[in-house]
């Protein structure tokens, strides 16, 4: 007597990502554009407060935010170029932003931004899942 069950039988998934790549590289240039948009707000107010010589040192320190935030949203943008090219190179790039945003942050005094932190990390693992299938076919 051959006996059945009503389980269902267990299958390896390949290992796939969720998300296509061009959603990748869409959300890392918006991000992206933001982080430099912001920037260029920021920059705007600086040099408005610094041409009424009200607050110097507060518009010396919303210069210095600009100008990282610049470096940043720049570096962001080359990485979301590089990986629509299929180029490691954009993990270095995204890797970057998030170490320089952080030691910025460190640095200031100020608080880390861990919702950053953790989209980068996303990004990257994502990134290097992408690699291995690049490598594979």
């Amino acid at each position: 007597m051959q006996q059945t069950t009503t389980q269902p039988r267990i299958t390896v998934i390949p290992n796939q990502s969720v998300f296509k790549k061009s959603t990748f590289v869409i959300a890392l240039a918006v991000l992206g554009g933001l982080t430099f948009l912001g920037a260029i707000i920021s920059l705007v107010s600086a040099i408005t407060l610094f041409s009424n010589a009200s607050l110097p040192a507060l518009s010396r320190s919303i210069l210095s935010d600009a100008v990282v935030d610049m470096i940043v949203g720049t570096l962001m943008l080359a990485s979301s170029r590089a990986f629509a090219q299929g180029k490691i190179l954009t993990v270095w790039f995204l890797g970057a932003s998030i170490l320089v945003d952080s030691l910025y942050s460190f640095i200031r005094g100020y608080e880390l931004h861990y919702l950053f932190i953790g989209l980068g990390c996303l990004f990257i693992w994502q990134m290097l899942k992408f690699k291995k299938e690049w490598e594979a076919a």
